[in-house]
């Protein structure tokens, strides 16, 4: 039987975590700088860590946000590993680069995102367009939670520098203003947000 506990992963410097043992039939679904993710099985998925500190910061985000729509269900903690909900769908970049638009329907799913963020009291109200995967019922969820809890980031500055580079900034920003104009006016002076820091 295929035990993930066998697996084995490191980082070198800056890159991505590389899988330097798999004794199992698991397939890698995604690497980053903290893990490797394995789907295990058709609602489960495994990820491996570099190190503890990594696992202990996302395990106790998924804790606090077992409540919310938005997160994956955490199943298991282990000393290198944390098992939780698969979700399949493309990430929010592919989709939208695909799409070359944003809809308002999306754009008031991404308001939701952060509206959750803020709920749960997350440190970080941001997340990556390539952390946040459409689901195939059209639903947005956050699958990596290690940075929400280790700085705090009131702004959402990763989710619209992708937007920015998608092209599709000023159509979000817009929509925005439709639907929350208080966020658009914290929002609006983007491009200076990193001259004031």
């Amino acid at each position: 039987m295929d035990d993930f506990k066998a697996i084995q992963v490191r980082r070198e410097d800056d890159n991505d975590v590389e899988v330097v043992h798999n004794p199992t039939s698991y397939p890698v679904i995604g690497r980053g700088h903290h893990g490797a993710v394995f789907k295990i099985s058709s609602d489960k998925c495994v990820k491996i860590y570099v190190k503890q500190k990594h696992i202990l910061k996302e395990s106790e985000a998924l804790k606090i946000a077992q409540d919310s729509p938005i997160f994956p269900k955490l199943y298991e903690v282990g000393d290198n590993y944390i098992v939780m909900e698969y979700i399949e769908g493309p990430t929010l970049e592919q989709y939208l680069a695909s799409e070359g638009d944003i809809t308002e329907n999306i754009t008031q799913k991404i308001l939701f995102l952060i509206q959750e963020m803020k709920r749960l009291n997350f440190l970080r109200l941001d997340a990556s367009l390539y952390h946040i995967i459409v689901t195939n019922q059209g639903e947005l969820r956050v699958i990596d939670l290690v940075s929400h809890m280790k700085k705090r980031y009131d702004r959402p500055e990763k989710l619209m520098n992708s937007l920015k580079n998608l092209g599709l900034l000023p159509a979000f920003l817009e929509q925005v203003n439709k639907f929350d104009p208080q966020s658009y006016e914290a929002w609006k002076d983007f491009k200076e947000w990193k001259k004031s820091e």
